[in-house]
């Protein structure tokens, strides 16, 4: 499938058979980046607000759904949409499929405020689908990790930004036929993940 529509940032790419990198555009719904006057900013803090009645829009105080503050973001759903075909396109190809993006999509691999807007729809397009083996994912500092329900991975990787000087934030990913392997340095801690 070709990108998704519009100014979204997601692409997919095939580094080798039969295995698929997806990267998700996990701010293309939100304020931040985007010029003062911007309808695609208004429509982000229309959302925002909706779900957010606190004066600072970066307070989970009191929240039902504490993601929705203004350091995160979400899908629209035509990314929803592409990302669906994608994934149907790596299954009918028997392919193997790793999703990235800045934020987080399982609460089980995170802080809940630091969570997509629309997690859940993001999780239901992978669990319609044989093909995920893992989610990579940043944004929350101190890292995170879960095996889902469904058999994916969510590794949430700690942040360099929270790393004292004189120590590491990083890892490699060796990728195999049957599974991933991380080799981390300094606070990145060494993971298989099976598939």
């Amino acid at each position: 499938p070709a990108a998704p529509p519009g100014d979204c940032h997601a692409y997919h790419f095939c580094p080798a058979p039969r295995f698929r990198f997806v990267l998700l555009d996990g701010y293309e719904l939100s304020p931040l980046g985007r010029d003062a006057d911007s309808p695609r900013r208004r429509a982000a803090l229309r959302l925002l607000r909706e779900k957010n009645r606190n004066a600072d829009l970066n307070s989970p105080a009191g929240l039902e759904e504490p993601q929705f503050v203004e350091f995160n973001g979400g899908f629209s759903q035509a990314q929803l949409d592409w990302f669906n075909d994608v994934l149907r396109f790596s299954d009918e190809n028997q392919e193997k499929v790793v999703v990235m993006g800045h934020l987080p999509i399982h609460p089980d691999a995170s802080d809940e405020v630091c969570l997509a807007w629309n997690y859940r729809d993001a999780l239901s397009v992978i669990h319609s689908h044989q093909c995920v083996v893992c989610f990579l994912a940043g944004h929350q500092h101190d890292g995170g990790y879960c095996l889902d329900s469904h058999g994916v991975h969510h590794l949430t990787l700690e942040g360099v930004i929270e790393t004292p000087p004189e120590s590491n934030a990083f890892g490699t990913v060796y990728v195999y036929d049957d599974k991933m392997v991380l080799k981390g340095r300094g606070r990145i801690s060494d993971r298989v993940m099976c598939f």
